[in-house]
């Protein structure tokens, strides 16, 4: 396939808003191209992947950053379904969950953060380390269709990396998990047809593995916390608990419009379920990471 390279007269314009986070309190308790799609030439302009260790690895986890020498303005196309492989391989790979459509000026630089996901699990994500990040030349097909309809219906979410992960594993459907049970239910039909496995039925309203509504009576070691907040607007919401490798092990608590005012969330998980001796519960606000707790169990 040959880079195609395309000069439009239109441009982009990007914003930044200032996030208006007032208070935060934590407590706790015991050239390249996919199929026929392309980026513009990259003899022309320069790209570089970097981690952004501000946002969990199912958010806008990747700094794109772009460079163009020439003295005509680039258009760039990266499609969703671009997948990454990172520099350490200690460290995940990851895959872009959006499509990226940016021109660049002459000589202009421009960085962007970009939605990917994790399809690497058992690897580690990146904490405090700056990781870079080339193309995997040979993608995963099925993989690209996933992130298609990811990037397509804006599922930057927990339940859209448990699929990943059960597509790049061969894992049960079972274990594409989450709060938005409408949303699990198509992805689980997704990854089905890719993979020619049956649909499973919905959890019991006593699983609390796989049902996130699940009572808190459920659980058998019951160990948790609370964030307190005050937001001028409404945000969205998430409070995670990450794993010793930087991965993430169950989301606690979603709210996508949270409203302004003051307010405390409490959370808890079932240790005799999460058995391992350190856990990180983060609390992310617009997807940001703003607050952080360890939580030893030895």
């Amino acid at each position: 396939m040959k880079p195609i390279l395309r000069f439009f007269l239109w441009r982009f314009y990007f914003m930044k808003t200032p996030t208006n986070l007032f208070l935060l309190v934590g407590m706790v308790f015991i050239s390249m191209g996919v199929g026929d799609k392309y980026i513009s030439n990259t003899s022309v302009l320069q790209m570089q992947f970097v981690s952004n260790n501000a946002a969990t690895h199912y958010g806008k986890c990747i700094q794109l950053k772009l460079f163009n020498p020439s003295q005509k303005s680039i258009d760039c196309r990266i499609p969703a379904g671009f997948q990454l492989k990172a520099s350490d391989s200690t460290f995940q790979n990851m895959v872009l969950t959006q499509e990226v459509f940016v021109t660049v000026m002459p000589n202009q630089r421009k960085d962007l953060f970009v939605f990917a996901m994790c399809t690497e699990p058992a690897d580690k994500a990146p904490s405090n380390e700056v990781i870079n990040y080339t193309q995997i030349t040979t993608p995963n097909k099925n993989l690209s269709s996933l992130c298609d309809l990811i990037a397509k219906e804006k599922w930057h979410t927990n339940e859209a990396q448990q699929a990943v992960w059960c597509l790049v594993e061969n894992r049960s459907l079972q274990e594409i998990v989450g709060f938005d049970t409408l949303v699990i239910r198509k992805l689980q039909n997704k990854v089905a047809q890719l993979t020619k496995q049956k649909m499973p039925p919905p959890p019991s309203k006593t699983d609390y593995v796989r049902n996130y509504h699940a009572s808190e009576i459920t659980m058998k070691i019951k160990v948790g916390g609370s964030y307190s907040f005050n937001f001028s607007r409404t945000k969205s919401v998430q409070i995670a608990m990450f794993n010793n490798q930087n991965v993430l092990v169950r989301e606690l608590y979603k709210n996508n419009q949270e409203l302004p005012g003051r307010k405390t969330i409490n959370y808890a998980f079932d240790a005799s379920i999460y058995k391992d001796p350190i856990y990180y519960m983060r609390l992310f606000v617009d997807g940001e990471k703003r607050l952080e707790t360890k939580m030893d169990l030895n």
